[in-house]
């Protein structure tokens, strides 16, 4: 992108709509089959000043967006990475740029809350790692062991149950956390699609799982089949159903699965399609996944009534 189609964007949103620059400048920039360093300097240049003014909302957006981008300006990525940890998460997490250097400044400015999410990256730096165990740390110590019966050349991903081992203590503060969160108004859209969207970014399937199965009342072996492993009809049916807009669901999705439309006329083309979405549709189709859970759930009990029947009978004989 050249220095004028930057000056265009800005020019667009008067100057004064951070969240709005911010948020087209980074995806114009990801929308770039092979940037030149002038492209990635031009956004360092737009973006950086920015982020003091833009929301958390398209903070976290702009990190997941660049997350796995080799090219991304690298002090964005820096200033990035040492956001708040919901929205830094998944830089730390992917970012082909945060060298072991990088990361241990990062930690020694941030502490541990970005050192946990840091042990689950992989690196065999023996300074990183050093670094890593002198906090002693439960929830860092088993992300490492975890890793360690992993090859570091393998691409296949670290299971996020088996990194997280929580303790009492964390367990009761996450529990509490939830039932505040639960108490909230989620019937308010933009509370609920805020929770979704921290759920998807914050690289915890199993969690954003859980928290679409509550929102959408349904079980979460059902929720899990919805979400699936990559970008569905039945998930943009669910979140549609929920009132989420275009720009959450299409957060939502790329927390989930990367960035989901590499190309600004495939991401055109998603927000024109989910805006067609009706709503009170989209909850008919969720309302027909709750009849067919429990019309499962009913065939279940009558087979276990039967077997018992059957057994009862035997005995009897």
């Amino acid at each position: 992108m050249k220095y004028p189609e930057f000056r265009a964007l800005e020019d667009r949103n008067g100057g004064s709509k951070a969240d709005d620059l911010l948020t087209a400048s980074i995806t114009a920039f990801c929308c770039i089959a092979r940037p030149a360093r002038s492209d990635a300097q031009q956004l360092e240049d737009l973006a950086v000043p920015l982020l003091a003014l833009a929301s958390p909302r398209v903070r976290r957006h702009a990190a997941a967006a660049l997350s796995e981008i080799p090219h991304a300006p690298k002090r964005l990525i820096l200033a990035l990475a040492e956001d708040d940890i919901d929205i830094s998460a998944t830089l730390l997490l992917r970012s082909p740029l945060l060298t072991p250097k990088d990361l241990i400044d990062i930690i020694t400015h941030k502490g541990i809350s970005h050192a946990r999410v840091i042990a689950r990256r992989r690196s065999d730096d023996p300074q990183l790692l050093g670094v890593l165990r002198s906090f002693k740390d439960t929830a860092i110590d088993n992300a490492l062991e975890i890793k360690s019966h992993f090859d570091l050349d393998d691409d296949a991903p670290i299971d996020d149950a088996a990194v997280a081992p929580e303790s009492p203590r964390l367990r009761e503060t996450r529990e509490a956390l939830k039932a505040l969160m639960r108490d909230a108004a989620l019937s308010d859209e933009g509370t609920l699609a805020n929770h979704l969207v921290d759920a998807a970014l914050l690289d915890e399937t199993m969690s954003f799982e859980r928290e679409l199965a509550i929102a959408l009342n349904l079980d979460v072996e059902t929720a899990r089949k919805i979400t699936g492993h990559g970008l569905n009809a039945e998930l943009t049916i669910a979140l549609a159903s929920l009132g989420l807009s275009a720009e959450a669901a299409h957060l939502v999705l790329t927390g989930l699965f990367g960035l989901v439309h590499k190309d600004l006329r495939s991401l055109r083309l998603f927000i024109q399609s989910y805006r067609q979405i009706d709503r009170d549709k989209a909850q008919a189709t969720v309302d027909r996944w709750k009849t067919a859970e429990n019309s499962e759930k009913l065939r279940q009990k009558l087979r276990e009534m039967a077997e018992d029947y059957e057994d009862g009978r035997r005995r009897v004989s």
